[in-house]
Parts: structure tokens; C-alpha cells; sequence
């Protein structure tokens, strides 16, 4: 291993573990979203709150061409939407699909209106790539820990229930290439002894985007607020400061902006999801739920029925509706009648658990229409690991005790260390904690249990992150054994 390390440490090969990492991460991004058959996903419904901002449209305008189960490669470049900067249901995403859309022109001289899917994934790719390496350049690592860390960053985050997003427009694409970077450019900060203003400035912006990738992420504010806080306290530079002020109050005013940019239909969905599949779903007194939340019984109509549809002549955002349902409950009225009821508020959290790591393998729909292949080559790792031990990936006992032996770890060791570098630090990981565990309850909040297992993907990608922490922990301390068992 000496010899290893003496290679590694000339100037040379400074960034050798790094660049190995990035050109397998790379492969494996390459293959699975450029080269046929590509993979993605397939469009919900939801795909029409982003590709407005790129300007974009479909090339079908029937309803069976658009949702067939399959993923598209083109669409039209026909809308002025890439010319507005803000605007409702904004999300950080916008920001690459833009940038994908203007490249797509540029590309072809501005004259083909059709714009391929797979320029956005390039820029997800290429935020994707910067993340990992800025998280495996962190100077604290040593050698082990880079291998250790790239290793899992392979086998876990190149699975194709991660990749799949990137060939969409989904926002799961931005939470995971911009939770990367807002760590990576975190690593890249704290390690500095004197960082420049720009290091600030690029943890920040990370950290705005990942904040607004998707309306969910907005509550994390609190703790990146607390983030933010210990970065003003430990630099004390006078510029430092100003930079970390003003950047902070930027992140509120854009977390702000994208929540108040939510239109009234996405608002109403998620209240009418949180009670009509959050509360009531389960209840052995329905009626007299919606009556505690100051609701007429005469709403029982709706219990069991989709958002999106008419039953009976009963409208979901009909006169009634608007009138005497939508006004009398918000997220708030929702959280304070689970805290009435604790039990209730435990089995949803169970039920978070249970609907925990929803990955599936490869089907029909992560490919165009007739190019599936059950031959395509890509990691399935994370998920055959989900499917192969189902009761570690969704038993709330495992979720609770990994949780807590994290947080008493990270606690201890912020009081023991004094050092600037360390607590800084052991607060992003505890960030990384509360992005996780606060998805067992913030999803059924907002939304019940309307598209759950999506609902839920932060909470797998914290938990992974997590995991793969822990390992890094667990290495380097049979590091620092072994390294006092050749002292002796």
C-alpha cells in the first residue's frame, strides 16, 4: 500500500482515484441514457409542470400517444417558455432544461425544432459528475476513503431506479445531481483554510437548487438555515460574512418565490390527497375526522376517489369544494391533528416505512416504444439489494434504530471535537439525517398517500447517503487501528 500511496501522492497523479471514479460513473452514465435503447421514464402526468420553462411541447397531442407507458426521445421546441425566467410551479430544474434546450439550438444552428431528451440528461450528467468528484476530493479523505467512497458511489447511485430520472422530467433528476453538489461544493468549502468568496457562492447556489428542485424539499430551509448560521460564526472574515448574509437571504427569497409560485391546482391536489388518502385512508371514523378538521361529513363523497376526475357529478375543485373544503384545511391543520392523534401519526409513519424504496428492475416503460430489451446492460445493484432484503428496506425498527445510532454518533462527536473543520462537517451529515428521516412524516403531510412510493424518494437517497457514510466511518476507524497496531 506504501507504494500506492508514493504513486498517488506525486503531483501527477494527484486526482488519479477521482478521475478513475468519474470515467466508470461516466461508462455507466453513457450507456444507460445516450447509447440505444436508451432508458428513462416514462411521463404520469407531470411532465407538463417542467417542459413549459424549456419551451417545449409534444409531438402527439392525443391523450393515449402522450401517456402510452414509454419514454420519449424528442419533442417540439414550439413554446416561448424558454424566454420566461420565472414563472408558476417554478423548480430549480428549470435552470438545466433551459440550458439543454439553448445547447439543442445551438447544436443545429438554431433550425431543428426538435429537441432530444438526452441534452438534458448531459447536464444532469455533468452536475452529477462535478458532485461526485468534489465529494471525493474532500482533503480529510484518506487514500481507503476514496476508494471506499467511489466504490459505493458506483454500486449504489448508478443503479438505474437513480439513472432512469435523468431521461425525464421529473424533478428526482435535480434532488439527486443537486444534493450531490451541494454536498461536493460543502466538502470543497470546509476543507479550504482560506476559502475564496467564490467557494461560498458555489455551495450556496448548490444548496438554493436542491432546496427548490421540488416544492418538498422547501421545509429542509430550516435546517440549511442552521447550516448556514455555523458558517457565519466559524468565518469571520468581514467579506466572508457579508457573502454568507446576503447569499442566505437570496436562498429564502428564491425558496420563497418557488413557494408561493405554486398554483392553486398543485395546492389543492395535495390538500385534498392529505385527507382524503392521508387522514381518512385507514380510519375507522372518517366522519368524524373530517368534522375535527372543521369539514362538512357531506365530503365523504370524495373518500376513495382520484383528485383528477368527476364522480357523480361531485367535482373536486367544484363551488362546494372551494367554498367550504379547500379553505378550512392547510398542511399546519393536517400535522396538528396527527399530533391529537399520535397513534394515527405512527402508522403513517409505518406506512412511510413500508412504501420506503420503491425501486423497480427495468421494464417496458424505462424504454422508447419497441426497443425494449431484457439484454440492455446496467447497474441493478441498489435495487436486486432492495428486492433481495425487503424486510431491512422497509421496517420502520431498522429506519428508528439506524437514525438514532447515527444522530448519537454525530452528536458525540460534535462535542468532542472543537475544531472548525469537524463541526461544520458532522452538521452537513446531520442535514443529510433530517432530509431523510423528516420524509417519514412530510409526505403524508402534504399529499397523503397519493403517489407514495415517489413521494418518498428523498428518504431513499438520504438513507443511501447515510449508509454509505456510515461505511466511510466504519473504514476509517480499522484505518486508524491498524495505522496504531503498526506504531507499537
Amino acid at each position: 500500500m506504501a507504494w500506492l500511496k508514493k504513486i498517488l501522492s506525486h503531483h501527477k497523479y494527484k486526482y488519479t482515484i477521482e478521475i478513475m471514479v468519474l470515467v466508470v460513473v461516466g461508462a455507466i452514465l453513457l450507456n444507460t441514457l445516450f447509447i440505444y435503447p436508451i432508458m428513462g421514464k416514462s411521463d404520469n402526468g407531470d411532465f407538463h409542470r417542467l417542459i413549459l420553462f424549456g419551451g417545449l411541447s409534444n409531438l402527439s397531442n392525443g391523450y393515449k400517444e402522450i401517456y402510452d407507458g414509454f419514454v420519449h426521445l424528442n419533442y417540439s421546441i414550439s413554446m416561448p417558455g424558454i424566454y420566461i425566467p420565472f414563472y408558476i410551479d417554478w423548480v430549480s430544474e428549470t435552470i438545466p432544461l433551459k440550458l439543454a434546450v439553448f445547447i439543442s439550438l445551438f447544436a443545429h444552428n438554431f433550425h431543428n425544432s426538435l429537441f432530444d431528451i438526452r441534452y438534458l440528461s448531459f447536464i444532469y450528467s455533468i452536475i452529477f459528475l462535478i458532485g461526485i468528484f468534489l465529494i471525493i476530493n474532500f482533503k480529510k479523505f484518506s487514500y481507503l476513503l476514496k476508494v471506499t467512497a467511489g466504490i459505493f458511489i458506483i454500486l449504489f447511485f448508478t443503479d438505474i431506479s437513480y439513472l432512469e430520472f435523468f431521461n425525464s422530467f421529473f424533478g428526482e433528476a435535480g434532488t439527486i445531481v443537486f444534493f450531490f453538489l451541494s454536498i461536493g461544493t460543502y466538502l470543497n468549502l470546509i476543507s479550504k483554510d482560506k476559502p475564496k468568496i467564490r467557494n461560498f457562492i458555489y455551495f450556496f447556489v448548490a444548496s438554493a437548487c436542491f432546496l427548490t428542485s421540488k416544492s418538498q424539499e422547501l421545509p429542509l430551509l430550516i435546517f440549511m438555515l442552521i447550516i448556514y448560521i455555523a458558517l457565519f460564526i466559524y468565518y469571520k472574515g468581514k467579506s466572508q460574512r457579508k457573502c454568507i448574509v446576503i447569499a442566505s437571504i437570496l436562498v429564502i427569497i428564491i425558496c420563497a418565490a418557488s413557494y408561493f409560485s405554486l398554483t392553486d391546482t398543485m395546492n389543492e391536489n395535495n390538500v385534498y390527497q392529505s385527507v382524503f388518502s392521508g387522514i381518512l385512508r385507514g380510519s375507522k371514523t372518517p366522519e368524524k375526522d373530517l368534522q375535527e378538521l372543521g369539514i362538512n361529513k357531506k365530503f365523504m363523497v370524495f373518500y376513495g376517489h382520484s383528485f383528477y376526475e368527476t364522480y357523480n357529478g361531485n367535482d373536486p375543485v367544484g363551488q362546494e369544494m372551494l367554498k367550504e373544503f379547500y379553505p378550512k384545511v392547510s398542511p399546519v391543520k393536517v400535522l396538528g391533528f396527527y399530533f391529537n392523534h399520535l397513534d394515527r401519526l405512527w402508522e403513517k409513519i409505518v406506512d412511510s416505512a413500508d412504501n420506503a424504496y420503491a425501486f423497480s428492475l427495468p421494464s417496458k416503460s424505462n424504454f422508447i416504444k419497441g426497443q425494449y430489451t431484457s439484454n440492455k446492460l446496467v447497474n441493478t445493484f441498489r435495487t436486486r439489494l432492495i428486492k433481495k432484503y425487503p424486510y431491512i428496506h422497509h421496517n420502520i425498527n431498522i429506519y428508528i434504530i439506524f437514525s438514532i445510532l447515527y444522530l448519537g454518533i454525530a452528536v458525540f462527536y460534535f462535542i468532542k471535537h472543537k475544531d472548525k473543520d469537524q463541526r461544520l462537517l458532522i452538521l452537513m451529515l446531520l442535514f443529510i439525517l433530517a432530509s431523510g428521516s423528516s420524509q417519514l412524516m412530510l409526505p403524508v403531510i402534504g399529499s397523503g398517500h397519493g403517489d407514495f412510493g415517489k413521494h418518498l424518494f428523498l428518504l431513499n437517497l438520504s438513507y443511501d447517503i447515510m449508509a454509505g457514510t456510515s461505511l466511510l466511518w466504519v473504514a476509517n476507524l480499522g484505518e486508524k487501528a491498524v495505522r496504531r497496531y503498526k506504531e507499537k
